[in-house]
């Protein structure tokens, strides 16, 4: 057990508990950038302080920047430093988007350790309004979220390359399942070194309270499997095209595989209109509806499952139409509808109320934690009506009603014991300070491990406590508890064997040169931008590449002396026919840049708006042959962020071309004014004005031409000639 407390000048004396393996990783995470796995409530937040003390005391000048994922997390992490460092309330600061920019910044200047929202810090490092050199310490708190798009991630690549003494800590209770997302999380956070322990580890058991872990498998009522069976028909008719074509291998696939063909098919379809690939992109959205449908009966409710087919029948797509429209599908509709008026409830509602009534004595607290903000309706409305004097309290997040201040009040009152059951969606699962509870019930299993294991940890902190999971038999509820479970002891196993291999001396060798690498400034690449390309500008910095942004004439990027780059999205793209300004743009870039580019973004190019293919397919072919301008397609603004990269890297590095911004238009070559001249004459194209130059040589002897030669041109009719030739002789008349 504890040996007394943490001694450390920068820490207040008698009030951190010294546990031993608290220190051992204070200890490693002091040396390099580290991941730290703990379970929820032994102590994450102390090991933070205590990295924090060191640094500060090895660095006297240095500051420190503490991350959370929202504003309540951010002050309880304020109030931790507060009542543990050792420094003046003032050199602690907070900093929300609330407060004015001008003043943020004198904030930042004026901090020793500063607490912000992700999104605040990405914002300010982009306007420059602060510069990370001087931090010696970043702590990523739910550091499971460094992957993607995710503000952290562009926060530690400018750290990493800004700081003069850089040192990261992660901090997570479940990082993920697969070796690819840990490995996502440690490389975006240049993770030299893991450390994790689990409840089982002999220097973490004193310290642990025993959970008890418990499952209540409820049965489906027949009313129940009669639409079910039902909806089961429904899939498995769905599923035939895509079975004998081999688009899957069973009816039972999961959401996730579907929609993963979905997306599949939609990028087939938008390159080539095959009509074999119609049928299985209907049947593949019919078929993640109907499943939705299915489990939303299975493990949430009657009522929710009525509120869905509604939706599904005010819908206009062909999916939901095809699906609404079947014989079968009418009859679930009306059973459902009749189920709904009789107010009949999903099973699991009245095991909840005998769980509370049996468990929830002498003053003990339970959250109930349910995927939906209906099912939290429903739980709420039963315990109201059956079991008043519990006490029950909706909590749910921000998007779906409470305002920070009201969940705050919420939570409070739940202290003072003026409500002693929440009745949250996943906003009870991490970044709230929530107080200690008794048990921790699901209303469903979530196929998570990270969830799952946020969730479990909302008890046994300081006593024992009791996890009940409600589950109903044969259903998607007992596969997805499953496989919450294999992936805890995959990712158990992951961050072992990553531990090992990091603790190798020449994986620390390679993990330092590649710290190395990045921090080289020797690749250094330019971008010019416009200024309205905000969305791209960060991915190119967390590239290396340094983004100058510009108001340009022509052109949305310029990456050499002659290479201008247009970018447009496929919604963009499209728009840009309707309105007229694609033509106009794509001359502009032609008559501007000696290579000019255009990057398509996006798929779906054929099935965005109610433009014709051959409309589309017209434009592609006079942006490529009349402009001469290259088509580059890219999936995503991360693609394009690459694929941009890559251009400036070939023509500023290996063609060694200067970078500058060219305002006028590119002088053109003799032939190209040649062919503009005659592609100036009524219904005469790029392509035919060239097929002219090449028969009559020069324009003196096109012009001098009767109306009998001109029509042996091919595609150059009577009509044309005639046109052709009442211009060149015809009087100006000014």
């Amino acid at each position: 057990m504890s040996s007394g407390f943490f001694e450390h000048k920068l820490i207040r004396k008698d009030i951190v508990e010294k546990r031993a393996y608290q220190e051992a990783i204070i200890k490693s995470a002091g040396r390099k950038n580290t991941l730290v796995v703990l379970p929820t409530g032994i102590g994450k937040t102390i090991i933070g302080v205590g990295v924090a003390a060191d640094r500060l005391e090895k660095y006297p000048d240095s500051k420190v920047l503490i991350l959370a994922p929202t504003k309540p997390l951010v002050e309880q992490h304020k109030k931790s430093f507060e009542k543990m460092l050792n420094l003046h309330p003032d050199e602690l600061k907070t900093l929300t988007g609330k407060i004015p920019a001008p003043k943020r910044k004198k904030e930042w200047h004026d901090a020793k350790v500063v607490f912000a929202t992700p999104q605040v810090v990405q914002n300010d490092l982009m306007k420059k309004r602060v510069s990370l050199e001087n931090y010696s310490f970043l702590l990523v708190d739910e550091s499971h979220r460094t992957t993607g798009n995710y503000a952290y991630t562009t926060i530690a690549r400018e750290y990493m390359k800004q700081s003069e003494l850089p040192l990261i800590l992660g901090l997570t209770a479940s990082p993920g399942g697969t070796k690819e997302k840990i490995g996502r999380i440690c490389g975006n956070l240049f993770i030299e070194n893991v450390e994790i322990r689990g409840d089982e580890d002999e220097d973490v058991k004193p310290y642990v309270q025993p959970t008890k872990i418990s499952w209540v498998k409820v049965e489906l009522p027949p009313t129940f499997i009669n639409i079910s069976n039902h909806l089961e028909n429904l899939i498995e008719k769905r599923s035939q095209y895509l079975l004998k074509n081999n688009f899957i291998m069973s009816s039972k696939v999961g959401k996730g595989v579907l929609l993963r063909i979905q997306k599949e098919l939609s990028a087939k379809l938008s390159q080539n209109r095959n009509p074999f690939f119609f049928p299985a992109l209907l049947d593949t959205a019919a078929l993640i509806k109907l499943k939705h449908a299915l489990s939303l009966l299975q493990t949430q409710g009657i009522s929710q499952l009525h509120k869905y087919l509604n939706k599904l029948q005010s819908e206009q797509t062909k999916s939901s139409k095809v699906i609404i429209n079947d014989k079968e599908m009418k009859d679930v509709i009306e059973k459902t509808l009749k189920l709904h008026i009789d107010g009949v409830e999903h099973p699991k509602l009245d095991e909840i109320i005998e769980i509370l009534k049996k468990d929830l004595k002498d003053g003990k607290k339970a959250i109930i934690f349910t995927q939906y903000i209906d099912t939290v309706n429903n739980i709420y409305s039963k315990i109201t009506k059956n079991a008043p004097e519990l006490n029950a309290v909706k909590f749910i997040g921000q998007r779906k009603g409470f305002s920070q201040k009201e969940q705050l009040e919420v939570l409070d009152k739940f202290r003072e014991g003026i409500y002693n059951v929440l009745v949250a969606t996943s906003v009870g699962e991490e970044g709230l300070d929530i107080p200690e509870l008794d048990l921790v019930l699901f209303y469903e299993p979530i196929p998570s491990e990270i969830r799952t294991i946020q969730r479990r940890g909302r008890t046994a902190r300081k006593k024992p406590g009791k996890v009940i999971i409600l589950m109903t038999k044969k259903t998607i509820d007992e596969s997805y508890y499953w496989s919450a479970h294999h992936k805890e002891r995959k990712m158990k196993k992951v961050l072992h064997e990553m531990k090992n291999a990091l603790n190798n001396s020449k994986a620390n060798v390679k993990a330092q040169e590649s710290l190395d690498k990045y921090k080289s400034k020797n690749e250094k690449l330019v971008i010019y931008t416009d200024h309205r390309e905000n969305s791209l500008i960060q991915k190119l910095k967390n590239r290396n590449v340094e983004v100058r942004e510009k108001q340009l004439k022509v052109g949305d990027y310029i990456i050499s002396d002659r290479v201008g780059i247009e970018r447009k999205t496929v919604k963009d793209f499209l728009q840009s026919m309707i309105d007229g300004r694609l033509f106009r743009q794509m001359s502009e870039l032609s008559e501007s840049f000696e290579r000019p580019v255009l990057i398509i973004e996006g798929d779906d190019l054929y099935t965005k708006r109610n433009i014709h293919p051959n409309a589309i397919r017209g434009a592609l072919t006079s942006i490529t042959i009349d402009f001469r301008i290259p088509i580059l397609w890219t999936k995503n603004v991360e693609e394009t962020a690459t694929m941009l990269t890559a251009l400036a890297r070939r023509e500023q590095l290996d063609e060694k071309r200067e970078i500058q911004i060219r305002c006028a238009k590119r002088p053109k070559k003799l032939s190209e004014m040649q062919e503009y001249i005659i592609a100036g004459f009524p219904n005469v194209n790029s392509k035919l004005s060239r097929r002219i130059l090449k028969e009559f040589k020069t324009i003196k002897n096109f012009v001098n031409a009767g109306e009998t030669e001109l029509q042996k041109i091919e595609k150059l009719g009577k009509e044309k000639a005639n046109g052709i030739k009442t211009i060149t002789n015809a009087e100006y008349i000014g």
